[in-house]
């Protein structure tokens, strides 16, 4: 498996993985004030989100270049910039769908609490979006 495939499945599980952290640690936030808390209630979630996927994504493309140095080193080659160029796309279509049905949501009223909640969750499905889709052309082979 080449550095950046081990690169991509890595971020894959650190972004879905620190995700799941920050849904259960939601749970707990709207538990206590429901789905019409104050916004700021997210803000330990959020961080602790943020703190973890920081770590995680460190130790594993720490990981990810120790096993392969010679290719971590590497400057990306043209089918690295046609798997990145793609899974792009395909992360802008979830960012950009999940945008416009968030501005739907907002005309209709669904409080500033739930709006962030709804962002943060399309902003990280997208880039989930993006790093399966880099793992798959990977796994998968290009053929673009």
């Amino acid at each position: 498996m080449a550095f950046r495939e081990k690169l991509a499945w890595a971020l894959l599980a650190t972004t879905a993985g620190g995700y799941a952290i920050y849904c259960y640690l939601l749970a707990g936030v709207t538990g206590r004030n429901g789905w019409d808390g104050p916004v700021w209630s997210i803000v330990p979630p959020l961080i602790g989100m943020g703190v973890l996927m920081a770590l995680l994504a460190t130790i594993g493309a720490g990981g990810a270049a120790i096993s392969a140095p010679r290719d971590a080193t590497a400057p990306p080659d043209e089918r690295d910039r046609l798997v990145a160029r793609t899974a792009q796309a395909h992360a802008y279509w979830v960012l950009t769908s999940g945008i416009g049905v968030t501005v739907a949501l907002m005309l209709a009223g669904i409080s500033l609490f739930q709006i962030t909640n709804l962002l943060v969750s399309i902003l990280v499905i997208a880039e989930i979006v993006r790093y399966a889709s880099e793992a798959w052309h990977y796994r998968r082979g290009w053929h673009g």
